[in-house]
């Protein structure tokens, strides 16, 4: 493993970026609350950022894991007991 020195301009760059992102949010919320109900502006930064995040993924070269329930039964199996438990 080589450790290489941190370059201060640098980091420096990714925390001023950070930092206008994640402020730029809140101002984003206070104008968008206004005109947009809440829960739609909840789940267009959730879908946004899942999309973002799957180019991410893509570009990398990477692939999400394949999920499979235990036993590899259904998904529903599950969510089906609960409303409709046995006798």
């Amino acid at each position: 493993m080589t450790t290489e020195k941190p370059n201060p301009t640098k980091e420096l760059a990714l925390l001023l970026a950070l930092s206008t992102l994640w402020g730029a949010s809140y101002s984003f919320i206070k104008i968008g609350v206004k005109t947009i109900p809440p829960v739609t502006l909840i789940a267009a930064r959730t879908f946004i950022a899942g999309l973002i995040l799957a180019a991410i993924i893509r570009w990398r070269g990477l692939s999400l894991p394949k999920m499979r329930p235990p036993g590899g039964g259904s998904c529903f199996r599950p969510a089906s007991t609960a409303w409709f438990p046995s006798r």
